[in-house]
């Protein structure tokens, strides 16, 4: 833990990542992006791991987005020989796409505002939990900048297009409820409550056996926009890619034998 910029820690198989600059609203400097891909990647090939959560330190943002006074003066990189693992994306590319390339769910805690680049942090996450004081908007828009790093793509995909347009189009924040009603987050909990109730989900999860959670993630957004009939011969696809795993007949045999599966991930 300490004073990193992104906090790492894994307990139980979940793996806890902590945007740590609470003193900035944790907002993301190039430094925070570039900690967050490496923590990204580490979450990704580590197989002892099934979900991550992501969350803000504090009480007051998940994270306020990018730092624009960092941006106003220009980068100061710790590490000017630092190259991200796939060298034709922007580090707010990778920062927000990996979570959504990694086969693993990821949850997003947010506990307060998210805001611009920190709104699409959230929505590349699999799942968003809230407290009742989050707070969203796509808040580059009010300075000419378009809702980027995935926010249009992915609101209009997630949530009806009035609501995506106006999101996208005023930069207007929208409060707890409104994500709730709209569909941009699953539940609201209290503020003591939402590690709790991320960690449960996350268990949940893990329990239902790591080799069907990730096969049906990665079906579920492989099967976005594809016609109905592709779509099923797909699921097919992937369902016969589980029930050639050794998991598959681990659960067939509990369930005959009505005893809890221990899988084995793979």
């Amino acid at each position: 833990m300490g004073d990193e910029l992104i906090q790492y820690e894994v307990k139980d198989r979940v793996a806890y990542l902590t945007i740590n600059r609470p003193e900035r609203r944790n907002s993301f400097s190039e430094n925070t992006r570039r900690k967050l891909i490496d923590s990204w990647m580490d979450f990704k090939h580590d197989d002892d791991i099934d979900v991550a959560i992501l969350t803000g330190s504090g009480n007051i943002a998940f994270t306020a987005g990018s730092d624009l006074r960092e941006i106003a003066r220009g980068l100061e990189i710790e590490n000017p020989d630092w190259q991200p693992p796939v060298a034709d994306m922007s580090t707010i590319g990778l920062a927000t796409m990996q979570g959504l390339n990694i086969e693993k769910p990821v949850i997003a805690a947010v506990n307060g505002y998210s805001l611009g680049f920190g709104f699409a942090l959230a929505l590349a996450c699999d799942i968003r939990i809230a407290t009742p004081n989050a707070r969203f908007a796509a808040s580059e828009v009010k300075y000419g900048h378009m809702a980027g790093g995935g926010q249009a793509t992915r609101l209009a995909r997630m949530i009806p297009m009035g609501w995506a347009l106006e999101i996208a189009l005023t930069g207007d924040q929208i409060d707890a409820e409104t994500a709730l009603r709209i569909g941009v987050v699953n539940r609201i909990v209290p503020e003591e409550q939402l590690l709790a109730e991320c960690t449960d989900l996350a268990h949940r999860m893990i329990e239902c056996g790591p080799t069907v959670v990730r096969e049906t993630k990665a079906f579920m957004y492989r099967s976005l926009g594809v016609p109905l009939n592709e779509a099923l011969d797909l699921e097919g696809i992937f369902y016969s890619r589980i029930q050639s795993s050794h998991d598959y007949d681990i659960g067939t045999q509990a369930f005959a034998d009505k005893t809890k599966p221990e899988f084995e991930r793979k």
